[in-house]
């Protein structure tokens, strides 16, 4: 089956990287991330392009074309507010379709003044203020009208607050404050406009406007009803979402809705319900089903570093006690994936182990096949592992003992590698 191309921009968001990973192994597309600049996306995609201009640039547009037809892309999923609005707004000059809600539905989600005032007959939208009214009750919440997550937000508790910490060239909008729980909810609505998937989940720990800690929760009449209220009166297609925070009174008020992927999307992702792929069967003019699993699931993020070495290499020699396996019982699960990666590759893989008794006995209780490895060389005790060794091929070589690995180094100069860093040698794209 030939995949599709899909496209997805500016690739060094956040959510991007996680929309990447949702289709990497699809048989039906292919993604491909896009930047302007260099960034992330070229450490987990070969195939990344980072030099397109920048979307406000006046020949961004010809530009991604030229991209479009070079690569054959089909599909491009934006990944950040600004791109889906920018891609919708001029998605007729565009020769790709993008996934993503129409234009109207963009820019009324970026502006949260024109959001709430779309939907202000609704009791689950806050009280908003207006300082030239001068009716504001305090404490109150101030948040950009353009802004995203918890980015140029306060919590005013005066009128001279008010006027000390908003920045004149920032449009706000003033709303009631809410000092309850806040969520977020990811939700699916088809071509046919049915709302086939609202999953709503905690925003328990907030990073840089992400939620950074987030646990799935129960679907309660109040919040479905608020998303059937929102695919009802605005038009929606693919994924979306939607925050919202709990008042003083304990009842859901809305914070905001957008039309791209949220950062935290993974956690509804994980229920089995893959939501890049389902906006992209949909777009495709196939009908989708969605039937997620029924149990709790918790995300929580932590900064993930990946790694390039400019370091050519054709074979790997690598130990076996408390490197491939630990404690003689526990798999080293990081170790077999860069093994696995290495047969991808065409690498070849040499066991040396000063093992005992049997170290192919021992590779049969543990289930692992010996046809893994090209060969299998067992040293003595007493003797080192360098003198087993040559570099006749590029090589490098991995150990959990220092000792062998300072040998092996000094005396072949093959670069070494304690089990502690294999991670800088997994390749993500």
């Amino acid at each position: 089956m030939m995949r599709k191309n899909v496209l997805i921009f500016p690739g060094g968001e956040y959510s991007a990287s996680q929309i990447y990973f949702s289709l990497h192994n699809s048989l039906q597309y292919r993604p491909i991330l896009g930047s302007s600049r260099s960034d992330h996306s070229e450490f987990i995609s070969k195939d990344a392009i980072t030099d397109l201009p920048f979307i406000y640039e006046g020949h961004f547009i010809e530009a991604l074309n030229r991209v479009i037809q070079k690569e054959s892309i089909d599909f491009i999923i934006p990944a950040h507010d600004t791109a889906a609005f920018s891609l919708m707004e001029k998605q007729d000059e565009i020769m790709a379709t993008v996934v993503c809600s129409p234009f109207k539905t963009a820019e009324l989600c970026r502006y949260k003044s024109k959001t709430y005032e779309k939907l202000k007959s609704f009791p689950f939208v806050p009280k908003t203020y207006d300082i030239k009214r001068g009716d504001a009750e305090f404490p109150l919440f101030a948040k950009n009208d353009v802004g995203s997550g918890s980015r140029d937000a306060f919590v005013i508790s005066s009128a001279e607050q008010l006027e000390k910490l908003l920045d004149p060239r920032i449009s706000y909008v003033l709303c009631e404050y809410l000092p309850g729980e806040e969520i977020t909810v990811d939700c699916f609505t088809n071509s046919k406009r049915e709302l086939l998937f609202a999953q709503p989940r905690t925003r328990s720990r907030i990073f840089n406007g992400i939620s950074a800690r987030s646990t799935t929760i129960a679907l309660t009449e109040e919040i479905k009803r608020i998303a059937e209220v929102l695919s009802s009166e605005i038009e929606f297609r693919g994924y979306w979402f939607f925050q919202c925070k709990k008042d003083k009174d304990g009842q859901y008020k809305l914070l905001e809705i957008s039309t791209r992927f949220a950062g935290t999307y993974g956690v509804s992702k994980n229920l089995d319900v893959n939501l890049p792929l389902l906006a992209l069967c949909d777009f495709d003019g196939m009908d989708v089903d969605i039937t997620p699993n029924k149990y709790e699931i918790t995300a929580d993020k932590n900064y993930i570093d990946r790694y390039k070495l400019n370091l050519q290499y054709e074979r790997v020699y690598v130990g076996f006690d408390d490197t491939i396996v630990f404690n003689k019982e526990k798999y080293n699960t990081q170790m077999m994936q860069f093994l696995y990666q290495c047969l991808n590759e065409n690498k070849e893989i040499v066991l040396i182990t000063k093992h005992a008794p049997d170290i192919r006995e021992t590779l049969k209780k543990q289930h692992l096949n010996e046809a893994l490895f090209a060969g299998i060389i067992e040293v003595p005790e007493n003797s080192e592992k360098y003198t087993f060794m040559d570099n006749s091929k590029p090589s490098i070589f991995i150990d959990h003992a220092y000792a062998e690995r300072k040998r092996v180094k000094e005396h072949l100069g093959i670069p070494t590698f304690d089990v502690s860093n294999v991670e800088c040698l997994l390749d993500w794209s």
